[in-house]
């Protein structure tokens, strides 16, 4: 098959969308089809696949956003490719991968108040782009199938949107078990030595380059009651706020380390005791899935997709609020005994097993030839 795979960007370092491009175009051309990329940018992990370059234009957001998506459309139809699977929003397609969730929900966690959206999308132009895009690729005649990676996405494209269920296939996150398994821990030493962390501290790490939405304020705010915890911080972001953060709750500064941002981020789950993610919204977070396939119990949110693995207290604990400090003290008192975390970390590994890239890559190539098939008749 000639497959056409469309995303912001293809990298292995930028973030979780971008690797899951990386790993799905690598994978369908070692299955024998023909993948061309379409986007914006993409590093050297895409090296050998042909990659056609779209320009964006415009001074917003907004613009930048519309016009992406009105310049693939022209690439698009001459390229005569057999699918056109989009990793991003751009109409029409054949199947439109939701791995950024829906929208629409999201803005209703983040502005509760009706008055809220309607100011922001007054004055901030980006989001009824982002929601017209949503609305149109769910629109009869621009979308076959929808692909979404947990059961909580395929929930809220049916609320939103009236998909019918049998054009939503759930299809999680496939994991590289080869980079990230239980074998990490050879890099537990050599890690927490070079960040200053002693080799007996119990370790909680958060990986993100977005903190606020991903609740790093939340977890801040819970290890000044566990005094006895350590927190690892891999990605981006404003240090100088949680520090200030710190201070003002009165812990000193040796409790809350950051690694900065790292191509190497499965050496830090070797150097973690347990993984922690409060988010506020993630359709299923590969984080997550990494981790607990790296042997680490996992704390996150109901708002995570990647929750749908998690059995509260086995392998790990869910929050019903992102922000529920509280709760999450409690959490991490629990996950204080070492024996507890060890027997939670093997039952993180087994649970995701099955989440291979081979699994996830022959249902997305199931789905495309279903598609070639309903367009040939």
């Amino acid at each position: 098959m000639k497959i056409a795979l469309v995303g912001r960007g293809f990298s292995t370092s930028w973030g979780g969308a971008e690797r899951v491009g990386v790993n799905l175009a690598t994978s369908l051309k070692e299955a024998g089809h023909s993948v061309t990329l379409y986007s914006a940018r993409a590093d050297q992990s895409v090296a050998g696949l042909p990659v056609t370059k779209v320009e964006t234009s415009g001074f917003s957001s907004a613009l930048k956003i519309l016009g992406f998506n009105k310049n693939v459309g022209k690439l698009l139809g001459s390229a005569g490719q057999d699918v056109i699977f989009g990793l991003t929003q751009i109409y029409p397609l054949d199947i439109y991968r939701a791995g950024g969730g829906v929208y629409a929900h999201w803005m209703r966690l983040r502005y509760p108040s009706f008055y809220q959206r309607l100011l922001k999308y007054i004055f901030a132009p980006v989001h009824p782009a982002m929601l017209r895009l949503e609305k149109k690729i769910m629109a009869p005649g621009n979308c076959r199938y929808v692909i979404t990676n947990s059961e909580l996405v395929k929930g809220h494209m049916e609320s939103y949107f009236g998909v019918p269920p049998e054009k939503i296939r759930v299809i999680y996150n496939g994991i590289d078990h080869s980079v990230f398994n239980p074998e990490l821990r050879k890099h537990r030493r050599g890690v927490r030595e070079r960040l200053g962390i002693g080799q007996q501290d119990v370790v909680a790490l958060f990986v993100s380059n977005n903190w606020k939405r991903k609740g790093l304020g939340t977890i801040v705010r819970a290890m000044a009651r566990a005094p006895y915890l350590k927190v690892l911080v891999v990605g981006r972001g404003s240090t100088a706020l949680q520090n200030a953060a710190v201070k003002r709750m009165g812990m000193g500064g040796g409790n809350l380390f950051f690694a900065g941002a790292s191509q190497n981020v499965e050496e830090y789950y070797g150097a973690a005791d347990f993984f922690v993610l409060p988010t506020r919204y993630d359709p299923c977070s590969n984080a997550c899935l990494e981790a607990m396939a790296s042997g680490l119990p996992v704390i996150t949110t109901t708002e995570n997709g990647a929750s749908e693995f998690i059995k509260e207290g086995r392998n790990g604990f869910i929050l019903d609020r992102w922000n529920d400090d509280d709760k999450l003290t409690e959490f991490f008192m629990r996950l204080k005994v070492s024996g507890e975390r060890k027997r939670m970390g093997r039952a993180a590994a087994a649970a995701v097993k099955e989440l291979t890239i081979e699994n996830c890559t022959s249902q997305i190539i199931e789905l495309c030839e279903i598609v070639m098939k309903e367009k040939a008749t």
